[in-house]
């Protein structure tokens, strides 16, 4: 997940009044918790922007990148030919994107520092995407409109967003479901939409991108995955605003036991957990 842009509801001129809010914090915690995210994600994210389609060749701005996981994903789609820029607001985060696509050993991503939607790039893309960051904008069809303007004539612009209130166990496990309300509570007290997938269509369209197409694809795991340590990590994201809900309390949630507690829960009934499903709406820019 990305971290917060500046922005007004004109979409240009920035000030501390307008800050769009990132609920989930800034703290080495949920860069962990990005990380753990994009790798349940990952997947996911790459069949959503082929299906989107990216392509070789491609010149595409992955904005929100965060810790770059989406950024990658794109890169490796676009391959040798194509090339991906990465902006974010946080410039530790950049940081750790960097670190990961070393690690990658993948030559065509840089990142650069910009606050959305203030991007200025030496010419048109042939793309624009992103994941999870038009849920924490104030105005994202402002955002998305000005962004528009990056993109060549007939080019792609994509944007990734989830359901939180999708998210289940199945059989059902009371403590996943709680985590779900949790969360969603938590997004809400923090002004955001935890549904945001569902209005991706509508965004776009707002926006002035033609006739956008929709898909969903809802990631899987069980009680050894790396899901339990993503709905913990949320929630332990999220509990200053979950308090503020009134939804539950710190002593209610337990956040340093609770990993384990789904983990106990979910492989008592042999429990599969769906996680939030992950949205892509995309169109073309007349």
């Amino acid at each position: 997940m990305p971290h917060p842009v500046l922005m007004n509801g004109e979409g240009t001129d920035m000030s501390e009044n307008s800050m769009s809010a990132y609920a989930m914090g800034d703290t080495p915690e949920e860069a962990d918790r990005l990380d753990v995210q994009d790798g349940l994600y990952r997947g996911a994210t790459e069949y959503l922007l082929r299906a989107a389609g990216l392509r070789e060749g491609m010149r595409v701005l992955d904005v929100g990148c965060g810790t770059g996981g989406v950024s990658l994903a794109a890169a490796r789609i676009v391959g040798p030919e194509g090339h991906v820029v990465g902006v974010d607001m946080n410039p530790e985060v950049l940081e750790i994107a960097r670190t990961n696509v070393a690690a990658a050993r993948i030559q065509n991503v840089g990142f650069e520092h910009h606050l959305l939607p203030d991007v200025e790039l030496p010419e048109p893309v042939d793309a624009v995407v992103g994941r999870l960051i038009l849920m924490h904008l104030d105005d994202p069809v402002a955002v998305v409109k000005e962004l528009t303007g990056l993109v060549r004539p007939g080019g792609l612009v994509t944007f990734q967003d989830v359901n939180i209130s999708r998210a289940r166990a199945v059989p059902d496990v009371p403590l996943v479901t709680r985590c779900r309300d949790w969360i969603s509570a938590g997004q809400r007290e923090g002004g955001r939409n935890p549904d945001m997938g569902e209005q991706l269509a509508h965004v776009l369209r707002s926006a002035g991108v033609t006739d956008p197409a929709v898909t969903v694809v809802v990631p899987t795991g069980g009680a050894d995955s790396d899901a339990m340590t993503l709905v913990a990590e949320t929630v332990r994201s999220l509990l200053p605003l979950i308090e503020r809900s009134g939804v539950a309390d710190a002593r209610e949630v337990d956040v340093e036991t609770l990993e384990s507690r789904l983990s106990q829960a979910c492989a008592e009934v042999q429990a599969t957990v769906y996680l939030s499903e992950l949205v892509a709406a995309w169109g073309r820019v007349g």
